[in-house]
């Protein structure tokens, strides 16, 4: 049975004149018997009796007519679903992100989205890059928001560069250029070097690539978890730190 007959049905059970419901459906009536009649015969059952004045419903025709509206009904409410789903009007998104864009980006990325697309229901998952990545290549989520990095992993995904944060320099207190208002990265290529942890791999690839460009690789003598921790390192006198508003986690 195709989805053809049950409108051809339809038509004939609501019309009971197959001529009229052959112009219902801009067709021509010989076809339109014949496939009626080829879902009577698929079936094995009768749907209609046939009379000189038109066509009556039989008691099965009477039952099948309440069933095939219905499911015309759900595949035109499944295709419009479907077209509305594509159109970005209603379905599910789930983003993963670092709790650093919690402050900035991702609450106004969302304040608009939430605006603009109303019926899209959102599910936003904490996770670090490393576990977006993979969880992006397992389809887990749809979007996610993390550092950028080198990694060979990026080039099977589609990236886009959406905002950029300025790095600071944290120095000890008495560090002598302390007072400097700027101070160039290759000044600080003798000094040990705060790090964040393995939670944050991005980072470690970011520093390394900035340090490099500088001319040399950092010495990095502790690691922290985040930039608060990184911070009280420096204060200490461990080290200096390059920190920002993307790692303030």
């Amino acid at each position: 049975m195709k989805f053809r007959h049950l409108e051809y049905f339809v038509a004939a059970a609501e019309e009971l004149n197959f001529t009229h419901a052959a112009d219902r459906l801009n067709v021509s009536q010989p076809p339109f018997s014949k496939q009626i009649h080829d879902l009577e015969g698929e079936l094995g059952v009768e749907f209609f009796e046939r009379q000189r004045k038109g066509v009556t419903l039989t008691p099965a025709g009477k039952s099948f007519l309440i069933d095939a509206r219905q499911i015309l009904e759900d595949c035109e409410a499944s295709i419009r679903k479907a077209q509305r789903i594509s159109r970005g009007e209603i379905g599910e998104l789930a983003i993963g992100y670092m709790s650093a864009m919690t402050h900035d980006f991702l609450g106004k990325a969302l304040e608009v989205w939430r605006l603009n697309s109303p019926g899209i229901i959102v599910d936003c998952i904490e996770m670090d890059s490393v576990s977006q990545e993979r969880a992006l290549l397992e389809g887990r989520i749809s979007v996610g928001i993390l550092m950028p990095s080198d990694r060979p992993v990026l080039e099977l995904l589609h990236v886009r560069h959406l905002i950029k944060y300025p790095a600071s320099l944290a120095l000890p207190k008495f560090h002598p250029l302390a007072n400097e208002p700027e101070i160039p990265l290759s000044l600080l290529k003798e000094e040990p070097f705060i790090g964040l942890n393995r939670m944050q791999p991005n980072y470690g690839d970011w520093l390394l690539k900035a340090c490099r460009r500088a001319g040399f690789k950092p010495r990095i003598v502790k690691e922290a978890d985040g930039a608060a921790s990184a911070l009280a390192f420096v204060a200490a006198g461990f080290g200096v730190a390059l920190v920002g508003r993307a790692w303030e986690a």
